[in-house]
């Protein structure tokens, strides 16, 4: 039978939620502080041995006219290859770029609204011709038995007559080509207002002899993209099949988790037959995917062959003499918006659209905040102004935990003296001390784990608008008051370069802007009105987080940093408003500064008059 006392069991748990937020502190430090640069140094020097192997490989170099085969190989620019062959234009509401004749391929896709930095000159370039650098596009065709012609790689396609010569939104094009035994190829291509292109293939059988063909569409990718990191989100290959979700092994099980470029590279690969669902590639923004129509039935492949390739092979067909097949597959290929997929959704019936969003494992926590935030932007047109009412909005929420809690603190604090002798006077009785506390904080009515609270729902609510605004393609180069720029970015500023006034490249640890240095000052303010830790480790513990954080929020999203300082301000307000109302002496937001002043009017009181 255990002989702890009620109050050892009560002086233990605190201990254990203090050793629990600290080691949250720790774990978060040394992720964002440790592993995260660490990232960074690897990525550079990966970068750095490309272009080391590169440069080498180019001096090394045989002569052009003895190594045709290789020159093939290396890349070309984009603008070399856009010209190499004739195209059809696209000229999308969202999207523009060409269609290859050469292939038929759709390998030319830039973002119309979307731009690499904030300067917005230059667009977000989503799909490029195959020998490039960044070769990344979508083909189809047809298998057959041996001695069909069917179209390939080098196949020219032609317009077919009376086809439209640009692709528009709510337009098609349709390309034909002919194998010269009988059968004619046809392949309509349609584009709707947004990012979504419906491919319908066709074979006619002209000959007397019927014909087994069997439709593939593939998205080929020859390289991880530029900057790639699967850090926080996933990004990679990705498939959902038959009611599995096949992604990065960031998060899947063993058996779903090939879908991972690493994993590629090691000779893995993911072949599901009799599939039902969609394939494709994600980005932290954008996604490429392959779609059928609804309860269609389809082989699934994820493997690298030279290039990461994700591709759906439909059943084979039989193609009597004079008739028609065809093949319907839908691509998307743009920016993960929420309200864009969730119509598709409904209107396509593609089953689980919304998965190419990385909600992550506490995507039940996530995904609330996720569609409210959205909500908020659509019905106040503004990012910034929806991160402040959705601070105001939780503030609310979570009105009654913080009254309790902030209530539960004023008396506290006004325990301190009393706590202070009972201290002093059993210091040499740790048992007869802890009885006697016990003993006051139920004659008082104090739940000494009252502060607690909206600490620990916090942890729920910092997960959630991290990944939020972290996915979120309406932050991205979203604007801000003042010198926020971009809500997904870093504040840009320097507190140690006084904000641009000493013209010196601090490292990046000491990278620290204004808005986390107004939230580092909320929540040294918010301590100042919370009674002092009993134990002086615990206390000088609580004195270090306002610096522990404000390093740690230097690297976070000025999004995130802005919600937790508006919502810090608010706490210490209504903190400082409910302590007043209890009778709080000292509610000077440097402690003991009120009792001195106190002390000093009434000293001014008590003097006589002359």
């Amino acid at each position: 039978m255990s002989n702890l006392s009620p109050n050892d069991e009560q002086q233990n748990n605190k201990r254990m939620m203090t050793a629990v937020l600290i080691s949250v502190g720790i774990l978060l430090f040394y992720h964002f502080f440790v592993q995260v640069p660490q990232q960074i140094e690897l990525n550079k020097l990966h970068h750095a041995q490309q272009q080391q192997q590169q440069a080498l490989a180019k001096k090394n170099a045989p002569p052009v006219a003895a190594t045709k085969t290789a020159n093939a190989a290396a890349p070309v620019s984009r603008g070399a290859a856009l010209t190499a062959s004739a195209r059809v234009a696209i000229r999308g509401d969202k999207v523009s770029g060409s269609i290859n004749l050469t292939g038929a391929r759709i390998d030319d896709i830039t973002l119309n609204d979307q731009y690499r930095t904030i300067s917005k000159k230059h667009p977000v370039v989503l799909l490029a011709p195959a020998g490039t650098k960044e070769a990344y596009y979508v083909e189809g065709g047809w298998t057959a038995g041996k001695g069909t012609a069917v179209p390939g790689d080098t196949t020219v396609w032609q317009l077919s007559p009376g086809s439209a010569k640009t692709l528009v939104s709510g337009g098609s094009v349709t390309l034909q080509w002919n194998n010269g035994a009988g059968l004619l190829f046809t392949r309509k291509i349609s584009l709707d207002k947004n990012y979504l292109f419906t491919v319908v293939q066709s074979v006619t059988n002209n000959t007397q002899q019927t014909v087994s063909l069997q439709a593939w569409h593939m998205i080929s990718r020859r390289s991880m993209p530029t900057g790639f990191h699967s850090y926080y989100v996933d990004e990679g290959p990705i498939a959902f099949l038959n009611g599995d979700l096949y992604q990065s092994c960031l998060y899947s099980h063993e058996e779903t988790c090939f879908a991972d470029y690493k994993e590629l590279d090691k000779g893995k690969k993911v072949d599901v037959e009799k599939a039902q669902g969609w394939v494709g590639f994600t980005d932290k923004y954008w996604y490429v995917g392959l779609y059928t129509p609804p309860k269609e039935q389809f082989e699934a492949k994820i493997f690298k062959q030279q290039s990461y390739k994700t591709e759906i092979v439909s059943p084979a067909q039989e193609l009597a003499p004079g008739k028609t097949v065809s093949d319907t597959k839908y691509v998307f290929a743009g920016i993960k918006h929420m309200p864009i997929i969730s119509a598709y959704e409904k209107a396509y019936h593609f089953p689980r659209m919304y998965l190419m969003i990385d909600f992550g494992l506490l995507s039940f926590i996530v995904k609330p905040f996720f569609y409210f935030l959205h909500f908020l932007i659509r019905v106040t047109g503004s990012v910034g102004g929806s991160i402040i009412l959705l601070t105001l909005i939780l503030r609310g929420a979570m009105f009654p935990l913080s009254n309790r809690s902030y209530r539960s603190m004023a008396k506290m604090k006004k325990l301190g003296p009393q706590l202070k002798e009972l201290q002093a006077k059993y210091a040499s009785d740790r048992d007869k001390l802890q009885l006697e506390i016990f003993e006051l904080y139920k004659r008082e009515d104090v739940n000494p784990f009252g502060g607690c609270w909206p600490m620990l729902v916090q942890f729920p609510i910092f997960i959630a608008l991290y990944k939020t605004l972290l996915l979120s393609v309406e932050i991205r180069h979203a604007p801000f008051w003042g010198w926020i720029h971009d809500l997904s970015a870093a504040d840009p500023t320097n507190v140690f370069t006084l904000f641009g006034l000493i013209h010196w490249n601090p490292p990046e640890a000491l990278h620290v802007g204004a808005w986390p240095l107004l939230y580092g000052i909320s929540m040294f303010l918010t301590q100042r009105l919370s009674p002092p830790a009993p134990d002086k480790a615990q206390n000088n513990m609580q004195v270090m987080m306002p610096l522990v954080f404000t390093f740690m929020f230097a690297r976070f999203s000025a999004g995130l940093v802005i919600y937790f300082t508006c919502s810090g301000v608010a706490g210490l307000v209504q903190q400082y408003y409910i302590m007043r109302q209890a009778g709080e002496e000292d509610v000077s937001l440097l402690r003991g500064h009120g009792a001195r002043y106190k002390k000093k009017a009434d000293d001014k009181k008590d003097k006589p008059k002359k």
